[in-house]
């Protein structure tokens, strides 16, 4: 079990009033990985490559946080491929798919929006087809089957884990189905990486990519993974050679991320993952109640520490004022480049809570009673109204 009052000692820039409940995006860096860091460049004076003794040394650093890595994903040095954004991950994975004519290419609908936009670009720009579908309803089975009778189905991007509803797609169902059917599988593991143990050799995916900010870790480094069977693919694509070329430019944020998941092995990753669903839990059961609607998964097993929700009278910008400016509690509002979120807010903006390791239950209880403060204060004032102008 975690010990969120030791491990807040590893993160110095949260001590004061303020509740954290903004960590979704970016995870912050802790104290051990910080240390690394200044280690390297402490140690280090050139990057590796060059022929001088300090560029040897980093050379060697560089390689033993590679192998970290490779053997955190349980995936070879042949497998993982350095990027410098998703973005680049998934145009050289576009790169390497042969797609043709009235093709169809599968999206789950809780992918971010951006990363539609991209593959209907590319796919109507093959003359294909894109179809999103919603994998985190019941029944999706059943979807999927019907999607694939008739047509041509080549490629599928799952987005393992919601930014916005913390949904946790049943990969373990939807990747064996696609496999069977040949169609080539996408996994964008961004927001489960830092709380799930991803191997992804035994996942049977074709590829996926995530980044190492969302891993308390630097930004500017994102990693791509391909199946021995595609990896020849990935090889060839004219975007290969200059990712490659310029994979030690970033040794530093690779040596940040071997870092980063030794943190995260020490804490361990199922007990991040329960800690946060049972802060995500205390919030909800404390801010319940009439004119407030939580999004997240249905069913517990699915969900993460990540949740949404709107209140009926007041916009979601607002209560993040409100939050942050009377009760010293910092979150998050808006759509998050989720269409799915947006879809079932109705339009609304929402406000995002995602309370990681540091965060204690008693900080959640006091958020979702805060809000439920808030909830019953604009309800009250609602009636007042409504009484009002009945008289």
């Amino acid at each position: 079990m975690l010990d969120p009052y030791r491990i807040r000692e590893d993160f110095p820039s949260i001590v004061g009033e303020y509740i954290f409940m903004n960590n979704a995006d970016s995870t912050g860096i802790p104290v051990p990985v910080l240390e690394k860091i200044l280690a390297y460049y402490n140690e280090v004076k050139s990057r590796p490559g060059l022929e001088n003794t300090s560029s040897h040394r980093a050379l060697e650093i560089y390689e033993e946080a590679r192998g970290r890595v490779f053997e955190h994903f349980g995936a070879s040095e042949d497998s993982i491929v350095f990027t410098s954004s998703n973005l680049q991950s998934l145009l050289l994975i576009l790169q390497s798919i042969d797609f043709k004519k009235n093709e169809v290419f599968l999206v789950s609908s809780n992918a971010q929006g951006g990363v539609i936009s991209l593959l209907k670009e590319y796919v109507e720009m093959m003359k294909g087809r894109l179809e999103v579908l919603d994998f985190e309803e019941e029944g999706f089975e059943e979807k999927l089957k019907g999607a694939m009778v008739g047509r041509s189905v080549k490629a599928a991007l799952l987005n393992h884990v919601s930014g916005a509803t913390g949904t946790m797609l049943q990969i373990d169902k939807v990747i064996p189905f696609l496999k069977e059917k040949g169609v080539l599988t996408i996994l964008d593991a961004t927001y489960s990486a830092q709380r799930i143990r991803l191997i992804p050799p035994k996942m049977g995916v074709d590829y996926a990519f995530f980044k190492s900010g969302n891993m308390f870790s630097i930004e500017g480094l994102s990693i791509l993974y391909v199946s021995e069977e595609k990896r020849s693919r990935v090889e060839k694509t004219t975007g290969f050679f200059v990712v490659k070329q310029a994979e030690k430019e970033n040794c530093i944020g690779v040596v940040a991320l071997a870092a980063a998941l030794e943190y995260l092995n020490r804490l361990g990753f199922e007990d991040i993952l329960n800690h946060e669903k049972n802060l995500a839990e205390e919030i909800v059961n404390a801010a319940s109640g009439e004119g407030v609607t939580f999004y997240q998964s249905a069913s517990k097993e699915l969900r993460t520490g990540i949740l949404s929700l709107v209140l009926d009278q007041v916009p979601s910008s607002l209560l993040q004022t409100i939050l942050e400016d009377q009760f010293h509690i910092l979150a998050e509002s808006g759509g998050f480049d989720s269409p799915a979120i947006i879809s079932k807010a109705g339009g609304r903006e929402v406000l995002r809570l995602s309370p990681t390791v540091f965060n204690t239950v008693e900080e959640a209880r006091i958020v979702g009673e805060r809000i439920a403060e808030i909830r019953e204060a604009y309800f009250r004032k609602n009636v007042e109204k409504q009484v009002l102008e009945e008289t």
